[in-house]
């Protein structure tokens, strides 16, 4: 693995360097810089910053512990820069650490370690352990903490829900395959996406809401196209949407509250809709039947057919 063999070599030029490199322990109170290179807190070892010190690393291997108390900072040089590898038992307090995680060929999510070296160390979990072992971490003034220096491709290594915050948002036209999942659609200055079919996922997820401002649209290439895969209840505001009853379809802007109680609808995790260019909207796949549906919504129905 690449990653593995830059340690390997970060650790021969570690070796071959003792008149540069120093093992980094004690306790800092007052700021403190880092000159030399190669260096190494090692197990058994503990660095402490305090005091509202700032230690501003250089690099680092850590098979010790390092201890950032309140107030008081471990930083890099720069932005970007600095260098720290965690061997596994590390200690860690005060630092924040991220990684960053390639979910498809256009998006990556930087994200917060959800839980501390110590839990990784002791989850039993081997490849998890192995992959942290090995990340290479540099300084990020943004985050103000330390974020791995390459993503990882297409996993998932902390199981994350790593699409709770992500918002798709348009601000101009696009054909293009849509994410495939996100909090959020949004489609805003008289944009329109067509969103395009994807061999690897029929359908994106929306978890919150769908909102698409006056003069902007969502299109797909049809019943066969891509598809929308959303969460029951969720806020629907400018997307055309129809529901079949029986054989006639109808407009569901107005009944979605009532839509989403019906039993063929309430007890899935995410309900489809397709693209009918015929009504230059989106259809649900679930039908509605008139033996089925409650009475109120029924005369909502039937009011509409009209």
């Amino acid at each position: 693995m690449k990653n593995k063999f830059f340690l390997t070599l970060f650790i021969l030029f570690a070796s071959m360097s003792a008149l540069s490199a120093v093992e980094l322990s004690g306790t800092y109170n007052k700021d403190f810089r880092v000159t030399t290179e190669f260096n190494t807190v090692s197990a058994g070892k503990t660095l402490r910053v305090t005091n509202g010190a700032t230690f501003i690393m250089t690099d680092a291997i850590v098979t010790g512990s390092i201890i950032v108390e309140k107030g008081a900072s471990l930083i890099g040089p720069r932005d970007s820069q600095g260098y720290l590898v965690f061997g596994k038992g590390t200690h860690v307090e005060g630092i924040d650490l991220y990684y960053k995680v390639r979910v498809s060929d256009n998006l990556v999510f930087t994200r917060k370690f959800p839980m501390t070296l110590d839990e990784v160390w002791k989850s039993n979990n081997k490849e998890l352990i192995d992959w942290v072992s090995i990340i290479e971490f540099c300084y990020s003034t943004s985050l103000k903490g330390w974020v791995s220096i390459n993503e990882v491709r297409f996993v998932n290594p902390f199981n994350e829900d790593l699409f709770d915050e992500y918002d798709m948002v348009f601000t101009k036209s696009v054909t293009q395959k849509l994410e495939k999942e996100c909090r959020s659609l949004i489609i805003k200055n008289k944009s329109k996406v067509v969103a395009q079919a994807c061999p690897d996922y029929w359908g994106t997820k929306i978890n919150e809401s769908i909102s698409i401002e006056s003069g902007s649209s969502l299109v797909a290439t049809g019943p066969d196209g891509h598809k929308l895969q959303i969460k029951p209840g969720i806020t629907i505001k400018g997307l055309p949407l129809f529901v079949r009853y029986n054989n006639d379809f109808l407009p569901a802007d107005t009944i979605l509250s009532d839509i989403w109680k019906q039993r063929d609808f309430i007890n899935k995790d995410y309900l489809t809709i397709y693209y009918k260019p015929e009504l230059e909207a989106w259809v649900f796949d679930e039908v509605l039947y008139g033996d089925t549906v409650t009475d109120s919504l029924k005369k909502k129905l039937e009011a509409l057919k009209k």
